[in-house]
């Protein structure tokens, strides 16, 4: 059997990714958070390091930046960038936090500076600690650096998730700007986006690709997602995309790297508590990546699976077990028209392939009607239990559903139907008349993308076996292409 597709370290869990590419290698700094602490997150923190060439195959190099002491202001050491400088030194920032350092009686966050010859080898800078002004910024919400060049402006740039002095507690949050000639000596200047929209904007960086900038960011009060805007300049104006996420709230806190050429998404799938479906999502879980491609006309951003995580279930299963649900199949022109006749829901399912690794489901589809149709996963013959990825077109909306929702009350309608699908997963779709459609599962981790555009991560954990398939709940829907296959 391969390797896993999706990484986790033994026995701790991935947090926010810090990107870098150089010489036809990605590294993938992250956050590795041991959990030592019941029903408490990124406690302990260090830097760990992966690195790869196609996004499936990766090498773990152990702890690249250490932590403090419970003394030092980076007894946890978060989320930051990596920069070379002109001399090819290479200078990590990142975010140190120590609960028990205090300003108005409110824990501080700083940002501190390791440096090293190569990337195994950076150590911190003991006397580097830059903090917020308490003038523009507030010194609570001081955090996640990310540093570049501006070739323009001839200086280094440093954007932070922060918070404007004295603004309000729910939309205070913007993206502060410092700058510097060398790396060492920061200015503090007005904000860089003030949206006055959020809480806070996590983990913000900017990148070009062709005659268009981004800017990224992540958030939680709107919802849990991480944000891109555009703009032709890199002083704005920035302009908020139709579709401007990149993934659902499972794959939180994404940062970007590329090669000039290819840009590619760093992210984590969150666990959830308790390993089921119904558990609140937590801090941290496995690793993620997802290619980003360009609209250069429209500036628009779209998400796809990177080349070798689509060829990583190559090996075709029999499809057995064929079941019809409620419609009825024919054939026409070699493809499989499903049908719901006199019912309003229709589905043809096959018995899923036993494997003990990841498997995938691959589907080409015509279906030109508004109504609802999508992908049956872990069901059983009746379609009374297993998840089901809704597909509304006349919504613009793809979105994770399970049956049953929960364990049925006392009453007959206790069945959470005040809730149509999982909330969280749903993700803006633009309508077709041709679906294609690549279904990843391995554990309970299971990725979606369709048409080449959209993404859709989440955790699946309490269905597992039984069946999947294609379902409509109305007219009829042509299967060009329905493949089972398996990494082994």
């Amino acid at each position: 059997m391969k390797n896993k597709l999706f990484f986790k370290p033994t026995d701790a869990w991935v947090g926010d990714l810090i990107p870098y590419y150089e010489d036809g290698v990605y590294y993938g700094f992250y956050l590795h958070d041991p959990r030592c602490r019941k029903d408490e997150y990124a406690e302990e923190t260090t830097w760990h390091l992966v690195s790869t060439k196609d996004f499936v195959n990766l090498e773990y190099h152990g702890e690249a930046i250490a932590r403090g002491d419970d003394s030092k202001p980076n007894k946890n050491a978060y989320t930051g960038s990596v920069i070379r400088d002109k001399e090819g030194k290479y200078h990590a920032f990142y975010t140190g936090f120590n609960a028990d350092i205090k300003i108005d009686g409110k824990s501080v966050q700083t940002v501190m500076q390791a440096v090293g010859d190569d990337l195994f080898h950076l150590k911190t800078v003991e006397e580097f600690i830059f903090t917020a002004d308490d003038d523009i910024y507030e010194s609570f919400d001081w955090r996640d650096p990310y540093v570049f060049y501006d070739e323009d402006a001839g200086c280094y740039k440093m954007l932070l998730a922060a918070r404007k002095k004295g603004a309000g507690e729910l939309r205070g949050g913007c993206i502060a700007l410092c700058t510097s000639q060398d790396l060492y000596h920061w200015k503090r200047e007005k904000p860089f986006y003030d949206p006055q929209r959020y809480v806070t904007m996590e983990c913000p960086e900017v990148f070009r690709m062709g005659d268009w900038y981004y800017l990224g960011f992540s958030t939680f009060s709107d919802r849990f997602c991480t944000h891109y805007r555009k703009s032709r300049s890199l002083n704005g104006p920035w302009i908020i995309p139709k579709d401007d996420v990149y993934d659902s709230r499972a794959n939180y806190a994404i940062k970007t790297a590329g090669d000039g050429t290819q840009r590619y998404a760093f992210g984590w799938i969150a666990s959830k508590k308790g390993d089921i479906d119904n558990g609140p999502w937590e801090w941290g879980g496995t690793m993620d990546f997802h290619r980003i491609r360009q609209d250069a006309e429209t500036g628009d951003l779209f998400v796809e699976p990177t080349e070798a995580e689509a060829a990583y279930c190559s090996r075709k299963a029999e499809l057995t077990g064929e079941t019809v649900f409620a419609g009825n199949v024919t054939t026409e022109k070699e493809k499989a028209v499903l049908k719901t006749d006199q019912s309003e829901l229709a589905a043809l399912l096959y018995d899923l392939p036993k494997t003990s690794g990841a498997f995938a489901v691959r589907a080409e589809l015509e279906y030109s009607s508004e109504q609802e149709f999508g992908i049956a996963l872990h069901t059983d013959e009746g379609m009374e239990q297993g998840y089901f990825l809704r597909i509304r077109p006349s919504q613009h909306l793809m979105a994770w559903d399970m049956w049953p929702r929960k364990e049925q009350g006392m009453y007959q309608w206790q069945i959470d139907g005040d809730i149509p699908y999982q909330i969280e997963t749903s993700r803006y779709i633009s309508k077709a008349e041709k679906y294609e459609l690549l279904l990843i599962k391995e554990g309970d981790i299971c990725v979606v993308y369709l048409n080449g555009k959209t993404a859709l991560s989440t955790r699946l954990y309490d269905h597992k076996g039984g069946k999947a398939g294609i379902y409509i709940t109305q007219d009829e829907i042509k299967i060009q292409k329905l493949e089972f296959l398996t990494a082994e």
